[in-house]
């Protein structure tokens, strides 16, 4: 096994083949082309340690903080140098991802599905691989049914199905949707919930936009636009339980209004 890793990563940098691995660590390595100590991304290939400078992984800014959100992502790199006696390689994966694209993304069309990894994780959105394009796909585009934290539903290195929404490869442009290989439960929304009915649910956030509060309804994905009544004193707290009384069902919008009627 050690004698095919090694044969892999001469490959790697001898005819630009593209090896994969997950980021498992971050280190600061003196980098002769640079010469001086930079951040490097840690990838292990079998026994041989793969320092990936953070100037050759792709990103606009380079530091530890950019690196560390990409903790356990699985990402693509091309040798570029091979130390035998340390038994270490440093590696490009911003040439990977360029040879990617060239490779792939001409191959593309609008409605078509791919297969992305997900490289890091915000609140309202994640970063996903596109065969070599970091592409940013927004909570709305993840699921039919509001988001309030992504990183509690995905993580680094986690694969993804997309459709591709639209794609301008000369633009830098792309959209890509996860929700459509997603349950909606907006579909038969009806069936479960009418129109000044009452439900109880969890309060699950604070629109910023919007006066009120969101309620995650029992036993349900759905969420609900709920306003508080100036007969309460004070909102509810995080995470109460509340019945609400819906007012309206937007079933095509996606989008459930209501009243709070008390907290339980």
């Amino acid at each position: 096994m050690e004698d095919l890793t090694l044969k892999e990563i001469l490959r790697s940098k001898e005819e630009k083949h593209i090896l994969t691995g997950k980021i498992s660590g971050i280190e600061d390595e003196y980098y002769k082309l640079k010469d001086k100590n930079i951040p490097c991304a840690i990838v292990w290939h079998g026994e041989i340690k793969v320092l990936i400078p953070s100037t050759h992984l792709g990103i606009e800014k380079v530091n530890k903080s950019v690196i560390r959100g990409m903790l356990g992502a699985e990402i693509d790199f091309i040798v570029i140098e091979y130390d035998k006696i340390s038994n270490i390689a440093i590696a490009s994966r911003k040439d990977a991802m360029e040879l990617r694209s060239k490779i792939e993304l001409p191959k593309l069309r609008v409605n078509d599905t791919a297969l992305v990894r997900i490289l890091a994780v915000g609140q309202k959105h994640i970063i996903v691989d596109l065969y070599g394009k970091e592409v940013i796909i927004k909570a709305d585009n993840l699921q039919h049914t509001y988001i309030v934290n992504c990183k509690e539903n995905y993580s680094a290195g986690q694969n993804l199905k997309v459709r591709i929404k639209s794609i301008d490869i000369e633009n830098n442009v792309f959209e890509l949707s996860a929700k459509d290989f997603t349950e909606n439960p907006f579909k038969n929304i009806r069936k479960y919930i009418i129109e000044n009915g009452e439900y109880t649910g969890k309060v699950i956030a604070f629109p910023k936009q919007n006066s009120g509060i969101i309620v995650q309804l029992d036993n349900s994905k759905i969420s609900v636009l709920a306003r508080v009544p100036p007969r309460f004193n004070s909102y509810p707290h995080y995470k109460d339980n509340v019945l609400i009384r819906i007012t309206e069902i937007k079933e095509n919008k996606k989008l459930i209004y209501g009243y709070l009627m008390r907290i339980i």
